[in-house]
């Protein structure tokens, strides 16, 4: 089980790991956390953060979202240029393609496990099935803490 905590004043990752419990402190800025890894069960899904003890996750596939806006900006241009250069008829097969591209890429990929309130992204562990994809009525719960701490 790997983990990443977001240090909720200046934003500087750090990753732990299962065996990681007690007091740390901000690389960047010193501000003191607790970690309680182990009660994360180490074959088990998460149920409860280890950082800030919310039992309210969601899913998100672990890819780069800018890296997979940057490859749908690059087919989109791929289809124009096509579609210039070889006729309009060839656009919509070469935005198919990137669309079946796009599917194998997110069918390979594993899924993240992220705590609404602290951001703590949790890897390796098997899926918890009551953890559904984001939900913004439930991120809302957590919307004045986190726009707060993203202003700082």
């Amino acid at each position: 089980m790997r983990a990443r905590r977001y240090c909720q004043t200046c934003l500087t990752a750090r990753e732990h790991v299962a065996s990681d419990s007690g007091d740390f402190r901000c690389a960047k800025c010193g501000e003191p956390y607790s970690a309680r890894l182990p009660g994360v069960a180490p074959a088990g899904p998460v149920e409860r953060c280890g950082f800030c003890g919310n039992r309210a996750f969601f899913l998100q596939k672990d890819f780069d979202q800018r890296l997979g806006c940057l490859l749908m900006g690059i087919s989109l241009g791929l289809a124009l240029f096509a579609g210039w250069r070889f006729g309009w008829i060839w656009f919509t097969p070469v935005l198919l393609a990137s669309v079946v591209v796009d599917w194998i890429v997110a069918w390979r990929i594993r899924p993240v496990t992220i705590c609404y309130r602290c951001d703590a992204e949790y890897r390796e562990l098997p899926l918890n099935p009551r953890h559904r994809g984001y939900d913004p009525h439930v991120a809302e719960r957590y919307a004045t803490r986190k726009t707060v701490r993203r202003m700082r």
